[in-house]
This record gives C-alpha cells, structure tokens and sequence, in this order.
C-alpha cells in the first residue's frame, strides 16, 4: 500500500483508503495478444514451407526475413512494454481528503489531477459483459460540483463497492465541514 507521504500535497490526518489500478484482466489481453503477434511469423513461414516451398529456398530470404523479423519482434516488444507501462502507471488513490487520478499517456506523458471529496456530487458505476460481471470489474465515473470534467476510473475491481466508498467519504467530508467552526473562532 503506498504511505502517505509519498502523495502531492498530503495533509495533515490524510489517510489513504483506496489504491486502484485497472483489473489483472487487462494484463491478460495485453500478454495474450503480444503471444499471437509473436507467434505469427512462425505460423505464416509453416505456410508458406506448404504453399510455396520454393519462396523459402531462395538466396536472399534469409537476409530479408531476419531483418523483417528484427524489425517485427522488436515493434511487439515496444508494444508490449508501453501498453504495460500505461497499465501499470495508470492510477487511482482515493484518500479521507480527496481523489488523485494519474493517467499515463504513452510512454513519456503523465496526468495527474484531484478533486476534494466536498465537491464529488455524484458517482455511478458501470459493469459491461459477462466477463465483467463474472470477475467483478468495470468503469466509475465520478461527477463533482461545478465543473464539466468528471473522473473515470478503467476497468477497476469491484466498481460498485468502489462507487459506495467515494459517496461515502464524500458524505462524511460534507458533514465533518458543517460541523467545523469557522476558522475566524479556531484562531481566538
């Protein structure tokens, strides 16, 4: 679980109540389809070795197909280590204080953006699809006050114990400031 201190602006008292990435599902796809994109150069030369056995006995298709081939597994390893890191970096931290959405774009682009429990109006969660709803993940949008832009959190784990949470502390913030005195009374 990551501490505390190590999150833009803590505050005093702030404790961190969720640590979300999206779902070990997407981590799945992402290793099944580099599998099939490695694998099909292999099965389009076991073709061709059929078809066109006479393509293969040429002189210069060795060269041609190892530098092919370099270029091929060398573009599905770039692939695969974006698409893992922006898997892995993108993050959700909801805390007693506020939602801190960091979202990695492509290998060198992060955004990073919060917004204050007191200001969250509305959350809604989403579950698409049989696997979805097998394995319990989805999306929750978050809606806050005033402001056209609402948080949307990939693929989470289970979305609508995610959503309940927010509203929850969101509710509690609204109440815990109702019932703090003005600041002008604290400082006397």
């Amino acid at each position: 679980m990551l501490h505390i201190s190590h999150l833009p602006n803590s505050r005093p008292g702030e404790k961190t109540v969720l640590f979300l990435r999206r779902h070990w599902v997407g981590v799945f796809k992402l290793v099944a389809i580099t599998l099939a994109a490695a694998a099909a150069p292999i099965i389009v030369q076991f073709m061709l070795s059929y078809v066109a056995p006479g393509v293969l006995a040429a002189p210069a298709t060795d060269a041609i197909s190892a530098v092919f081939l370099s270029i091929y597994y060398l573009s599905i390893i770039t692939f695969f280590f974006q698409e893992f890191i922006d898997y892995y970096l993108d993050t959700w931290i909801v805390t007693t204080e506020r939602i801190i959405n960091i979202e990695q774009h492509g290998l060198f682009q992060r955004v990073a953006s919060e917004m204050h429990l007191p200001s969250v109006q509305d959350s809604s969660a989403e579950i698409k699809g049989a696997l979805h709803t097998f394995l319990d993940y989805g999306d929750v949008f978050i809606q806050s006050a005033g402001e056209a832009k609402r948080f949307h959190f990939k693929n989470v784990a289970h979305p609508e114990r995610v959503r309940v949470t927010i509203l929850r502390l969101a509710e509690n913030d609204r109440i815990r400031e109702e019932h703090r005195p003005p600041s002008h009374i604290i400082g006397n």
